[in-house]
């Protein structure tokens, strides 16, 4: 329950590793023949760890589907913090949370779970909660202090075996945290893993590897996609366009074209006749019924077909393989103190924001996935949000 995918892969892939080498050691001790399956055992040992991965993955999608996976917990928040982290939760039920009940501190409006006053909670029985296999509380960050100050919290602590403070700080997001105790005392940690020189090496060997592998495998549906754009309507069939780069540099970015060539001139009609246009592109950046796309654009974009010739910019150096998602120079100011961040590593392919809700997310929503991505960088990060993408590709979730 609430195991970030990331840590899980490493987890798995360690414990399963270790394993795997004990059991080695002692059939080299024990039973000297198996000396001549090294490499049966090797492929046993690595398709091991794929086996548990998968089963672990499928059972929680297969559970979360009927119903049968999560723990309840009660969400303490105050006004529209509540809802929002009832929501996140809700949305990620991969995650195990599962908000049955809120308790608003102050004002609040409409929300999707069954509200309580504080006073209202404590009024009741310490064991009301356990009875109903509620164990759990979720208290944002924004009202602990308060909480600590009117005791509230050893409250909290008898009714529930277990209370997680989740951060609502701004200066927190995107951060990677830890906590220590030293002793007695209660220390939290904010780190931001930014990619070191080793780190960038193996990153870089890393794309040109996949890179390389992606664009051999993919060159006969790179052929049909440039064959039906050119049939489809008049135009290039490659689209280029400047963004914005490592330590802010320009530059370009190759994709198929998948819209009509006075596309800025349909664009710019469609949005002044259409308000609701309006808001979703001021919001997005992004319009769900796009004026501009072609026929086969709709499905180059369907497929993400429309960027395989990334992998050239990746090739060239311009571009990761996964990374914060390259940014029009105009959407500069949207980053906000973010850009330096942002600007601090290679832009991707694939991202954090493409496997996390894709087009139906707010491009603030997209400048925190890139932020945190660049903080929380690992092997097992890049190596999940590779593993999510071909999901999300292959169930088209969130592409338009």
């Amino acid at each position: 329950i609430g195991l970030n995918p990331a840590l899980e892969m490493k987890t798995v892939t360690q414990l399963t590793g270790v394993s795997f080498l004990i059991v080695f050691s002692f059939l080299m001790i024990r039973v000297p023949l198996w000396t001549q399956e090294k490499l049966v055992l090797t492929l046993v040992g690595g398709g091991s760890i794929i086996t548990i991965l998968g089963m672990r993955w499928l059972m929680r999608i297969l559970t979360v589907q009927m119903g049968l996976w999560g723990e309840p917990v009660v969400v303490v928040a105050s006004g529209e913090k509540l809802e929002k982290m009832a929501g996140y939760f809700h949305e990620r039920r991969r995650l195990g949370f599962l908000p049955i009940m809120g308790v608003s501190v102050g004002r609040h409006g409409a929300s999707s779970v069954p509200l309580l006053e504080m006073d209202e909670l404590l009024k009741l029985s310490d064991g009301y909660f356990s009875q109903k296999g509620i164990q759990t509380v979720l208290v944002s960050t924004q009202i602990a202090s308060d909480l600590s100050s009117s005791k509230m919290n050893r409250e909290l602590l008898r009714k529930f075996k277990r209370m997680i403070f989740i951060s609502d700080m701004d200066w927190l997001e995107g951060a990677s945290i830890a906590y220590h105790d030293f002793e007695g005392m209660l220390g939290m940690e904010a780190q931001q893993n930014f990619l070191n020189p080793l780190s960038a090496v193996l990153k870089r060997m890393m794309d040109i590897l996949i890179a390389g592998t992606a664009g051999l495998v993919s060159l006969p549906l790179i052929v049909l996609a440039a064959v039906l754009i050119k049939l489809d309507s008049s135009g290039s069939v490659l689209y280029k366009q400047e963004r914005v780069g490592k330590d802010g540099k320009r530059i370009k970015i190759y994709k198929f074209r998948s819209m009509r060539e006075d596309g800025e001139s349909v664009l710019a009609e469609y949005l002044a006749g259409n308000a609701s246009a309006q808001e979703e592109w001021a919001e997005t950046q992004k319009l769900k019924e796009d004026p501009r796309i072609t026929r086969v654009g709709k499905w180059v974009r369907k497929f993400s077909v429309d960027e395989l010739p990334q992998l050239y910019n990746i090739l060239k150096g311009d571009m990761s393989v996964v990374g914060p998602r390259p940014i029009l120079v105009e959407q500069k100011k949207l980053y906000g103190e973010g850009l330096e961040v942002y600007t601090s590593v290679r832009p991707g392919l694939t991202g954090f924001w493409q496997v996390s809700g894709r087009n139906r997310t707010s491009f603030c929503q997209r400048a925190i996935y890139d932020v945190y991505y660049v903080r929380n960088w690992s092997v097992w990060l890049d190596t999940y949000i590779l593993l999510r993408t071909i999901w999300v590709v292959l169930s088209r979730d969130g592409a338009y």
